[in-house]
């Protein structure tokens, strides 16, 4: 299971964004990934000499819950949310192509990628004037002005067609508004994102 981040928590999973690993037993989260413990009576339980002062430790975060301390527990959840997803996003290498400047061998190896068996998360921004295709396997994000596309003689669709084995982002609502103000208006992120709870 790819995820983010966990969390420990004995709130419902919905309570959370599902880019994130919710478990109610620490024992039970992903290793190798950061982890927020909710609740000061789990954080003295797993977190050795923990100090009520200090909420990170390395890989490791600690809040209260709403009812121990409401203003404290949303600062917290909102900054976890903020390092954690810009920590990944940080990660993927953004490409935009240009069909006037890349090379014809680099267009070509573009074009084989799309076709090619390797899954691919792709968003299309409003009236498909920008295609943004995410790979796992190249961590890599491809982004196309479908418009301009058009402007030099290459219809959109054709474009789009060209796109194999590829899971369209067709539904924003995994985006919470705290996660949306993470990304603002950087939706070539949006299919990295995706990418955590499409499996």
């Amino acid at each position: 299971m790819k995820k983010i981040g966990n969390i420990i928590s004995l709130a419902k999973p919905e309570n959370f964004s599902p880019l994130y690993n919710v478990v109610k037993n620490y024992e039970d989260k992903i290793d190798g990934i950061p982890t927020l413990i909710i609740g000061w009576e789990n954080a003295k339980k797993y977190i050795p000499d923990v100090n009520i002062l200090k909420k990170q430790y390395d890989n490791i975060w600690w809040t209260f819950k709403k009812n121990e301390r409401r203003c404290d527990y949303e600062v917290d959840i909102v900054e976890y949310y903020n390092k954690t997803i810009k920590q990944t996003l940080d990660k993927v290498k953004f490409i935009y192509v240009n069909p006037l400047t890349f090379c014809l061998t680099s267009i070509k190896k573009i074009i084989k990628f799309f076709k090619s068996s390797t899954v691919k998360y792709s968003f299309l921004t409003k009236n498909s004037n920008y295609m943004f295709v995410y790979s796992e396997q190249y961590n890599t994000v491809f982004g196309i002005s479908l418009t301009f596309c058009e402007y030099i003689g290459v219809p959109k669709k054709k474009v789009i067609k060209l796109l194999h084995n590829t899971i369209y982002v067709n539904d924003l609502s995994f985006l919470s508004n705290d996660i949306r103000k993470v990304i603002g208006n950087n939706t070539h992120y949006i299919p990295i994102l995706y990418s955590y709870i499409e499996k």
